[in-house]
């Protein structure tokens, strides 16, 4: 794991493992840390959401990186996740029979918390971003 603080942000380059979501909830803790304690709740959330969708449906194997982006821009923070191998899946339901969804929540839960998000692809790579206004 590397870790890059920049003014207003932080870099983080991440194993992509079971754990990578929990390590980017701590290190985008500090830099959240003024941030009123439900707005920050949101904003760990909707990381966690992208770090595991990288994790899950971008990464290849336990050798793969996925990094994340906080930055503040005027009166926006931007949050990017890039997974480095990008398989180019896209997420599904999985239905188990009892007609409950127990996957697929993710982005809609980041577009619920977001003022906007995308994906931008590349050759061998993806990026989730979102932004967030300031209050």
């Amino acid at each position: 794991m590397a870790d890059g603080r920049s003014p207003g942000g932080v870099a983080i380059a991440l194993d992509a493992d079971a754990d990578a979501p929990t390590r980017a909830r701590h290190a985008a803790a500090a830099a959240l840390g003024t941030w009123p304690s439900d707005r920050r709740d949101s904003v760990l959330l909707v990381i966690s959401e992208l770090v595991t969708n990288a994790v899950r449906h971008g990464s290849c194997d336990r050798r793969d990186r996925v990094a994340l982006t906080i930055r503040r821009r005027d009166d926006t923070t931007r949050i990017e996740v890039v997974d480095s191998r990008a398989r180019g899946g896209r997420v599904e339901e999985i239905d188990r029979g009892d007609g409950v969804q127990r996957s697929g929540w993710g982005l809609p839960i980041v577009a619920q918390l977001t003022d906007r998000w995308g994906v931008e692809r590349g050759p061998g790579r993806t990026c989730v971003w979102c932004e967030i206004d300031d209050l």
